[in-house]
């Protein structure tokens, strides 16, 4: 046989195959980035969170909200002074998440947004933020939030366990947060309880509504209306209730310290916690928000010295917060 028969090292057959070979390397390397596109695009989630102000509680809930969505999230953390009007319209346009931190924040947003990125809140009265007037193009599934007062069951949960004999709850809110009592009320009927509510309209009318009400109750439960509760007038309520010795339930550390006997509330961050795992929901669902909701985990705090005074048998924490189903942190 000629050697014209043989195939050489240099023929067109070796070069076939070395060419299928560069062109199915050519075909993994494209497939690899295209793997990595997707997984950047499904796994880098940017968020856009707006403190009510830099530092404190709100930069609390921002820290935990960080360290719980971990290093794939990217979030861009800014307090509402320094962020223009016209900032909060152009990031609102976008799609990436807004969370504002506290109801300044919030409103701030809701006054600037043109309709199109997703908002969470964090640290904000349900209440108030069932007032905020969106626009109307944030259809269901595009805003929720994180409370941050707690459900009515926890509130008169701790109020029945501690004070057991008590009946009648007092409560004292603002015009502004009327509709919120309809939920406390429901859930005092459920457990067979009578409740005291006192509305008032401006600042002035607190000391009379708070009188009437303790005249008529057990126990007086304190809700986050800043009409009502607030640094310049906090130390006058606490000292009132005690003077009508009536034991105090209520809704931050602050408060226990300052006189309330016992004080059942979310950390600011249990609140960025929860709003993580809304956040992942989002992230992993169809680019709905779940439903709004109240923190999951929560913490007491109480006044032992204002409880011994008013007869007031204190239970241990841990087993307080078991009994008053607090979910594992």
């Amino acid at each position: 046989m000629s050697s014209s028969g043989s195939i050489s090292d240099t023929g067109p057959g070796r070069g076939g195959h070395r060419a299928r070979v560069a062109r199915v390397a050519q075909l993994a390397l494209l497939a690899l980035l295209l793997i990595l596109t997707v997984a950047r695009a499904q796994g880098d989630v940017v968020i856009h969170v707006i403190l009510s102000e830099a530092d404190g509680a709100y930069r609390e809930a921002a820290d935990a909200l960080r360290a719980a969505l971990g290093p794939r999230a990217v979030l861009n953390v800014a307090a509402l002074a320094e962020l223009p009007p016209e900032r909060l319209r152009e990031l609102s346009r976008g799609t990436e998440l807004l969370v504002p931190v506290g109801l300044r924040a919030v409103r701030a947003l809701a006054a600037q947004h043109q309709g199109r990125a997703p908002v969470l809140m964090l640290m904000v009265p349900r209440a108030s933020a069932e007032r905020v007037s969106w626009p109307p193009a944030l259809a269901r599934g595009k805003v929720a939030a994180v409370y941050i007062d707690q459900p009515p069951a926890r509130s008169l949960a701790l109020a029945q366990r501690l004070l057991p004999g008590a009946r009648r709850i007092g409560v004292v809110v603002s015009a502004d947060h009327l509709d919120g009592v309809a939920a406390l009320r429901q859930e005092a009927a459920r457990r067979r309880l009578e409740l005291q509510v006192e509305t008032i309209a401006a600042a002035g009318d607190l000391s009379r509504a708070l009188r009437r009400v303790l005249s008529e109750s057990d126990v007086l439960v304190l809700l986050p209306d800043a009409l009502v509760v607030n640094a310049e007038n906090v130390r006058n309520v606490l000292l009132t209730t005690y003077r009508y010795r009536i034991p105090v339930i209520g809704f931050s550390e602050g408060l226990a310290r300052a006189g309330a006997v016992a004080s059942v509330y979310s950390s600011p961050a249990q609140i960025g916690r929860q709003g993580a795992l809304l956040i992942r929901a989002w992230a992993a669902g169809r680019g709905e928000l779940p439903d709004s909701t109240h923190a999951d985990t929560f913490s007491l705090a109480f006044n032992p010295h204002v409880a011994r005074s008013l007869g007031v048998a204190l239970a241990d924490p841990a087993t307080l917060r078991q009994e008053l189903g607090a979910a594992h942190e």
